[in-house]
């Protein structure tokens, strides 16, 4: 009433702002980060400017800039002595993957900070420079680099992080998704088209590595002319009870054609 003392809450007044839903909105999004399906190429050498990178860019650009702030934070602060090295971090995650023995940076110019990334394919071959290996090594850096500098409890949006990895590595992939999820309780939204990636997370579910209510499943398919997402009906035992027609492909049917069509070329040679 007039006269009297308003009081309002803050969500009330928020409601009254005008700019109120654009605020939530950026506080929400802050955390969220992304990583983009092509990633940068890698170099020779990287030039480090010392200031902290907020991401990793939609490409992976400053990939590296993350790996040396973190590494140098390390350098200057007190370090509890369990406590993994930000590199070797990303080490462990490139050999579970099954793509390195080894992972460094190295400061070559310290008057300009110019550093380069080594790596050993094998522990018995010669360390070499990023750009001397496969290039899905250097594809995949900014993935396992991104899911490990981001805050905990962050959500991270990775859009076909299989991409230039060997069927095995795709695998593989899947587990590392797994085990930084869990271990540091990050939402992990994948776009992928890879069926070893989806064929590992269904055996860990049913091997009761992973619960199957902690992974969830969708699948954009046309219906009557329109894209609509479809849930996938993942059970405990790792299968998907509705699993949409031609999703991944016949692969049983294809490997029964291959097979009829060498019978029929060997009783072919045969002259039958």
């Amino acid at each position: 009433m007039e006269g009297e003392d308003q009081k309002f809450s803050p969500v009330g007044y928020d409601m009254l702002t005008p700019f109120a839903p654009h605020v939530h909105l950026e506080n929400f999004l802050k955390d969220i980060y992304y990583l983009g399906p092509v990633r940068v190429f890698p170099e020779r050498n990287y030039i480090f400017s010392s200031s902290r990178p907020y991401d990793l860019g939609a490409a992976g650009q400053r990939c590296v800039d993350a790996i040396l702030y973190r590494t140098n934070l390390e350098a200057v602060e007190e370090q509890p002595e369990s406590r993994i090295p930000f590199q070797a971090k990303v080490a462990s995650a490139l050999k579970q993957i099954g793509l390195v023995s080894s992972f460094r940076m190295e400061q070559i110019s310290e008057k300009a900070s110019i550093w380069h990334a080594l790596v050993k394919v094998h522990p018995t071959s010669k360390e070499v420079p990023l750009t001397d290996v496969g290039f899905g090594i250097s594809q995949v850096l900014p993935v396992v680099t991104l899911l490990h500098y981001v805050p905990e409890e962050s959500v991270v949006l990775l859009e076909q992080p299989e991409l230039h990895l060997h069927p095995l590595a795709q695998a593989n992939l899947a587990d590392f998704i797994i085990d930084v999820a869990r271990e540091r309780n990050l939402q992990i939204i994948v776009e992928s088209h890879s069926e070893q990636f989806l064929l590992r997370l269904q055996r860990r579910v049913a091997e009761e590595t992973v619960p199957a209510d902690e992974i969830r499943l969708y699948f954009v398919d046309m219906i009557d002319g329109r894209s609509q997402l479809v849930k996938l009906d993942l059970d405990e035992f790792g299968s998907i009870r509705n699993w949409p027609k031609d999703f991944m492909g016949d692969a049983f049917g294809e490997t029964a054609k291959a097979e009829l069509a060498r019978v029929k070329r060997r009783k072919r040679a045969r002259g039958e």
